[in-house]
C-alpha cells in the first residue's frame, strides 16, 4: 500500500488517487528521484515518472527538481497525479464479499478468491480494502467518517477470513495480539496425495530457492539454516487423489504453508509456484496459460483457504471466533 505521510489523515481509497506526499525515509535516502518515485508508485513505468517530473507535476520541498537529484532523509516528494480519463471513478464498486461478523469496532469478511485485499504493484482498484473505504469512509462528515484497517492480510488466491478494525484503538489492541502471536489462525487445504502420517508437524526453516528460475520462490532448509518455521496439519477426509488438511501456521513466514506442504510431498491443488512445475507459474505471469496446463493445476487457484480467526475482542472482553465455510471448488475436490 502506498505510504502514509505523517500527520496527514488517511487517504479515502473510496477515490482516485489526486496527490500523494512521500517522506523520504532511509529506504529513499540517496536514491535518484526518478528511481524514488519508481519504488513507490509501483503501478507506474519509469517513463510515465519522467514525464511527471517533466510536466512540472512532482515537486521536492515546494521546488521542482531534476530526475537526477538525490533524495536527502526528511526531504518531502510531492506528486501531483494528473486525471486519467481511463481511472475508475469508484475504486470499491462492484466489489462483493461476504461478512462473517460485524460490530462497531470490526468487521470481518469472506475474501473470495481472486479479491487483493489492498492495492499493490498494478493492482490500483477493485479491492477488499477499496469496497470497505466506499462502504465506511465519510471525510466530509467527521463525525461519521469510519476508517477501515487490515489487521492481517492474506494471498490474492487464498480465499477466507479478513478481519478490519474500524476502531482506532480496538486496531491498535488487536494488532498487538497479532504480533504478538496470540490469535490463532487454522486453514483449510487441499493437496495432491495423501501424507504419510494423519497428523503431523513440518518443523524447517524457509530460504530462498536459489535452484530456481523464480527470483520470489522459497524452499526449505536445514535445521539452523534460515528462520524457522512451524506448520502443523491434521488430515480431515481423503479421496484417492486429494486430501482436505487443517493447517496450523504456529509462525508466519511468506508462503509458509505452500513450502511445508511441497516439502512433504503433498502440494497444494492449484499451486503454480510450488507444485510439480515452477513454469507454470512463468506461463501465468506471460499469460499463456493453456487447457493443457488448468487440467494440470485441477483449480485456477491455489486451493488454501483461511478458515478461522480466534482472538480476544478487547472491547467484549472475551475470546471470539470466526468462521469462513469451506468454499465450493475445494469442497467438491474432497466430497
Amino acid at each position: 500500500m502506498l505510504p502514509k505521510y505523517p500527520g496527514d489523515a488517511p487517504r479515502d481509497l473510496s477515490r482516485p488517487l489526486e496527490e500523494l506526499k512521500i517522506l523520504v525515509d532511509a529506504r529513499l535516502e540517496g536514491q535518484r528521484l526518478d528511481l524514488a518515485l519508481t519504488t513507490v508508485l509501483t503501478w507506474r513505468s519509469r517513463s510515465s515518472i519522467h514525464r511527471l517530473i517533466d510536466a512540472g507535476f512532482v515537486t521536492v520541498g515546494g521546488r521542482a527538481v531534476a530526475a537526477s537529484r538525490r533524495m536527502r532523509l526528511g526531504e518531502t516528494i510531492h506528486v501531483e497525479v494528473p486525471p486519467n480519463p481511463t481511472a475508475n471513478p469508484d475504486p470499491g464498486a462492484g466489489v462483493e464479499f461476504p461478512v462473517l461478523y460485524e460490530d462497531q469496532w470490526m468487521i470481518a469478511a469472506d475474501k473470495p478468491a481472486g479479491m487483493a485485499v489492498h492495492p499493490s504493484g498494478r493492482r490500483l482498484d477493485g479491492t477488499l480494502i477499496h469496497a470497505l473505504h466506499r462502504r465506511f469512509r465519510r471525510p466530509g462528515d467527521p463525525a461519521h467518517d469510519v476508517v477501515p484497517r487490515l489487521l492481517h492480510r492474506i494471498d490474492v488466491e487464498t480465499s477466507g477470513v479478513v478481519a478490519v478494525g474500524l476502531d482506532e484503538q480496538f486496531h491498535a489492541l488487536v494488532a498487538r495480539q497479532f504480533e504478538d502471536r496470540q490469535v490463532e489462525k487454522t486453514y483449510l487445504a487441499v493437496v495432491f496425495g495423501v501424507p504419510s502420517e494423519r497428523e503431523g508437524t513440518v518443523d524447517l526453516p524457509i530460504v530462498p530457492d536459489k535452484r530456481s528460475s523464480v527470483r520470489l520462490k522459497l524452499t526449505t532448509g536445514t535445521a539452523g539454516n534460515g528462520p524457522p518455521a512451524v506448520t502443523k496439519y491434521r488430515v480431515l477426509r481423503h479421496t484417492a487423489e486429494y486430501a482436505l488438511l487443517e493447517v496450523r501456521p504456529e509462525t508466519g513466514r511468506t508462503h509458509q504453508i505452500r513450502v511445508h506442504l511441497s516439502a512433504i510431498g503433498c502440494p497444494l491443488v492449484g499451486d503454480k509456484l510450488y507444485g510439480p512445475d515452477e513454469r507454470l507459474f512463468l506461463h501465468q505471469l506471460a499469460g499463456t496459460l493453456d487447457d493443457e496446463h488448468r487440467a494440470a493445476l485441477v483449480l485456477d487457484r491455489h486451493a488454501l483457504h483461511a478458515h478461522s480467526l480466534t482472538f480476544r475482542h478487547p472491547m467484549l472482553a472475551r475470546e471470539m471466533t470466526i468462521v469462513a465455510p469451506l468454499p465450493p471448488d475445494m469442497a467438491a475436490l474432497v466430497p
